[in-house]
């Protein structure tokens, strides 16, 4: 025991589970499987928050008394958060840990840099709760296809000689010229999906008709129908025609990736998550600006004033891999995640480096040991919070397992 009666031990997590409209269902919901619980009928299972936000805090046993674990860190930050993470981000966990699991597309959306989530959220605390910017990587569990960011100038090009009725509608012709600069190209692709999603407003039975006209043009082709294309067709039976996020479900980049790989998702980059299941951290906030492909508040202004329309290649990224840990890292000083699979009678050393850490048993099940003694197991879906002032412990396993560990970057 510490001299503030803060017991130095792991602490297991209870956490909320979100039941976004998106989420799997049935005997596919990945989330009750992950837990080990039963799948109730057709509800939808998107999200498990890890964390400490305050719309969906999880939950410590003190006591046989249940206490949101941003209580515990409010009394005890130093010994939980590290002094360092402490004096830099204050009495509070600076990520957010998540499962999600999408058995539908999400909204196409884009998340504020620190300055614009300051900026939003005194305009309109209600759709932005939080005065934080929200970066975040996505990391494949068996897969994730997805869309992210806008095209660049080329790509733009030879979508609108595929589309002609998009360029009438924009009324907007790209240049050819192949030694545009950088600052050029950012410019003219700006104006060009500005004008788009300006007018799709401003013209909703005109950009309607667009929608209209090029399905059926799509549709004329029969069998040489791209993916993109497809998954167009699909989200047109779901949502009005004068939705903006069907059009632009063309005019971003498609992107699939396999078990292992993330995506980086920078602030201001447009995304929609179409399927599978992920391990998701980001800062700690929950300030969304949706535009399309929701039924949801959205906010086109907003929108406009965060997007990103510099030419960035989409950031796959590929762990690096240290004394057999994968470590996924980002641009973000709040997060890192750290992947192990382990093997049969495996046995390792862990350092916290005066950082808060909070793990996940994604497969399996594995042995803590701290204090040179003391044991925890922890099995498959069940997650821990490893306080900073636990210098070192041991992961260890009889059998093989998989976990998942959140720190500060």
């Amino acid at each position: 025991m510490m001299e503030n009666n803060f017991e130095i031990k792991p602490f297991v997590l209870r956490n909320k589970i979100q039941h976004y409209e998106w989420g799997t269902r049935g005997e596919q919901a990945f989330i009750p499987r992950l837990l080990g619980i039963q799948s109730e009928g057709n509800r939808p299972y998107a999200e498990l928050w890890i964390g400490a936000h305050p719309s969906a805090p999880s939950q410590v046993n003190i006591s046989n008394d249940l206490i949101d674990l941003t209580e515990l860190i409010k009394k005890h930050p130093v010994e939980i958060l590290g002094e360092t993470v402490f004096k830099r981000f204050g009495a509070n966990l600076p990520f957010l840990f998540k499962v999600l699991s999408a058995g539908k597309p999400l909204s196409i959306q884009a998340h504020p840099n620190k300055s614009q989530a300051v900026r939003l959220h005194r305009r309109d605390p209600i759709h932005y709760p939080d005065s934080n910017h929200k970066l975040e990587i996505a990391i494949a569990i068996d897969n994730l296809k997805a869309l992210v960011g806008l095209l660049n100038i080329v790509e733009l090009r030879k979508k609108l000689e595929l589309y002609p009725p998009i360029q009438s509608f924009t009324d907007r012709v790209l240049p050819g010229d192949s030694t545009i600069s950088e600052a050029d190209e950012t410019t003219i692709v700006k104006q060009f999906y500005s004008t788009l999603i300006r007018k799709s407003v401003g013209e909703p039975q005109l950009y309607g008709n667009l929608v209209e006209s090029l399905a059926e043009s799509i549709l004329t082709r029969g069998n040489r129908i791209s993916e993109q294309e497809q998954l167009f067709l699909e989200l047109k039976k779901c949502y009005p025609s004068s939705d903006i996020g069907l059009i632009l479900i063309l005019l971003m980049n498609l992107v699939q990736l396999t078990s292992g790989q993330a995506l980086n998702i920078s602030a201001g980059i447009p995304h929609a998550y179409i399927s599978g299941n992920i391990i998701e951290c980001m800062t700690n906030s929950d300030n969304v600006v949706r535009i399309g492909l929701t039924n949801k508040y959205k906010d086109v202004a907003a929108l406009l004033e965060i997007l990103d329309f510099s030419p960035n290649e989409v950031q796959v990224v590929n762990p690096d891999w240290r004394d057999g840990i994968s470590i996924y890292r980002s641009s973000a000083e709040e997060f890192v995640v750290m992947n192990m699979k382990v093997a049969e009678n495996f046995a390792q050393k862990i350092y916290t480096n005066d950082k808060v850490q909070i793990g996940l048993i994604l497969n399996g099940q594995l042995e803590l040991i701290w204090n040179s003694a003391e044991k925890l197991i922890l099995k498959k879906g069940e997650s821990v919070l490893l306080p900073a002032c636990i210098k070192e412990y041991v992961i260890r396993s009889q059998n093989w397992a998989e976990v998942y560990i959140a720190s500060v970057n």
